[in-house]
């Protein structure tokens, strides 16, 4: 792990060489559209922020290693609902029939995440709420 900061390092004092405006300016003087160079921009944020996001959870784990571990059991879950197949890995990614579902809102009691016109309320006791257009539906079982 103290390679991989070693060498982590550099590369993170040479990310903050250059602004976003910069690299949004040399893109653009390459002649690729504005929406392009955005969106590469956007790209470019993300993955810094998913590797440091990731890094983070593997120091954590390795503190913690029986903590993360219980944590990862509990959360996971697979219900369904209506004919939909409602999934939450270790990593807590919810899924609704294979579709990625967007966390919108964590609290002491659940955490809801939504997925096209479904809202999926996971609340800590174990059950899981299915809503659609705002309207309540049932319980996934």
């Amino acid at each position: 792990m103290n390679k991989v900061m070693i060498c982590a390092l550099p590369l993170l004092m040479l990310v903050g060489c250059s602004s976003s405006s910069s690299r949004m300016a040399e893109c653009e003087a390459q002649g690729v559209s504005r929406d392009a160079c955005y969106l590469a921009e956007q790209n470019r944020q993300s993955a810094i922020n998913s590797a440091a996001e990731k890094q983070a959870l593997e120091n954590a784990q390795a503190l913690y290693p029986q903590k993360a571990q219980a944590a990862k059991k509990s959360m996971a879950f697979t219900r369904h609902y209506d004919g939909m197949l409602i999934k939450r890995d270790a990593l807590g990614i919810v899924t609704v029939d294979g579709k990625p579902a967007a966390q919108d809102e964590t609290n002491a009691d659940a955490t809801v995440y939504s997925q096209g016109l479904y809202t999926i309320i996971a609340y800590k006791t174990g059950k899981v709420a299915v809503m659609k257009n705002g309207v309540f539906m049932g319980y996934a079982k």
